[in-house]
């Protein structure tokens, strides 16, 4: 029997920390028997005074994300909560059309069990379908002072980016959609396990069909990298290439069939819907009521503080979206069309793709902790 490796036992050892392995359960309703949700933390980890941000991951991102941007939590001390959505981990699956009610139903009961009364919202990807119903179903979740969401590398419906790939994928019949999970898991684990650390697997199967540069890498240039890893995650590059292959290993030996639901609802085929964010103009045009009527002080004036900021970091290629998507989400939250109790920041982050602009390494990460930071201070 081969011995482990000094990165392997850390990683191993690491991986095991309970905060990344936590569950609860969502009570049953009338309609429905009770739920199981398994979640993680990054960073600090208990305590209600702690500046928090309820993290939306993309697809594939799960409560794993957690063990990612865990060293770098700690490090700027805030608390990022990850919730495996239905069909992932140990999370109970529900019907198509539930997904989202779900989300929303099992974040704020958890929000109430750790006794946070408030928080800053992210996503990435795919998630943002989750932040935007969450912001709409629960702004009084939002801190009550500098309010922030914020949109990493947001999804946008094949519909409106016309992206090849994924246009292609929504014609796709309703049967080869159940194994989107099993396809995925064996593209990650067998075919290319590098991949970006966010979840983004689909990236990673274009990747696939890339030529590689022929461009060799240059001392100074893997020094930049190791100190940039370094940096993120407080790890060498050796250990965070085994907490790669581990998380993905990991994540796929779990319950992993939500990917199948998560890649319809992205679609939008089997008659699923967006919820509020289906009427993207709409949900815009009622975020901006909501928070000019938030944000009007008694003499009728725009009281700054109580604003709700939204930042929409873009990558500088998106494989996901394309151009024309990142145009179309540019005009939707148009600062003219969001009104004066809502402030929109737009940036793109140089040198990134739609994945790896959720890694801890790079600045866009790094950004958000300093906002909810921010958020929270300004509330106490």
């Amino acid at each position: 029997m081969q011995s482990l490796s000094e990165e392997e036992k850390y990683v191993r050892e690491y991986l095991s920390k309970i905060k990344f392995h936590r569950k609860f359960t969502v009570p049953a309703n009338n309609s429905r028997g009770p739920l199981a949700v398994s979640y993680a933390i990054a960073g600090i980890e208990d305590g209600d005074d702690v500046p928090t941000i309820l993290f939306c991951g993309g697809m594939f991102g799960s409560r794993w994300q957690a063990a990612y941007l865990n060293w770098l939590a700690e490090k700027e001390g805030v608390r990022v909560l990850f919730l495996d959505r239905p069909g992932f981990g140990a999370s109970t699956p529900v019907p198509l059309q539930d997904r989202i009610s779900t989300f929303l139903e099992a974040s704020a009961l958890l929000l109430s069990r750790l006794k946070i009364p408030h928080v800053a919202v992210a996503s990435h990807s795919a998630g943002t379908m989750y932040s935007l119903n969450f912001l709409s179903a629960y702004p009084d979740l939002l801190y009550p002072k500098y309010a922030t969401l914020t949109l990493l590398a947001p999804w946008v419906h094949p519909s409106n980016s016309s992206v090849s790939l994924l246009h292609a994928a929504s014609l796709l019949p309703n049967p080869l959609l159940n194994h989107w999970n099993g396809l995925m898991g064996f593209i990650i684990n067998s075919i290319n396990p590098k991949l970006d650390s966010s979840g983004g697997a689909i990236t990673g199967f274009s990747s696939m069909f890339k030529f590689p540069s022929s461009k060799q890498k240059t001392e100074q240039t893997k020094k930049e990298e190791d100190e940039k890893v370094m940096k993120g995650y407080g790890v060498s590059k050796d250990v965070k290439k085994e907490l790669d292959k581990l998380i993905f290993k990991y994540a796929f030996a779990e319950q992993s069939v939500g990917a199948n639901e998560e890649a319809r609802l992205c679609l939008k085929s089997q008659g699923s819907n967006w919820a509020a964010w289906e009427d993207c103009e709409g949900l815009v045009e009622r975020t901006k009521q909501v928070w000019e009527e938030r944000s009007t002080g008694p003499d009728g004036e725009i009281v700054e503080e109580k604003r709700l900021s939204v930042t929409v970091n873009f990558s500088e290629e998106d494989f996901m979206i394309g151009a024309k998507g990142k145009k179309y989400f540019e005009q939707l939250w148009a600062q003219e069309n969001c009104g004066k109790g809502v402030v929109v920041e737009m940036t793109q982050e140089k040198g990134t793709n739609h994945d790896s602009l959720a890694d801890a390494s790079n600045g866009a990460i790094r950004a958000l902790f300093q906002r909810a930071k921010t958020a929270w201070q300004n509330n106490k």
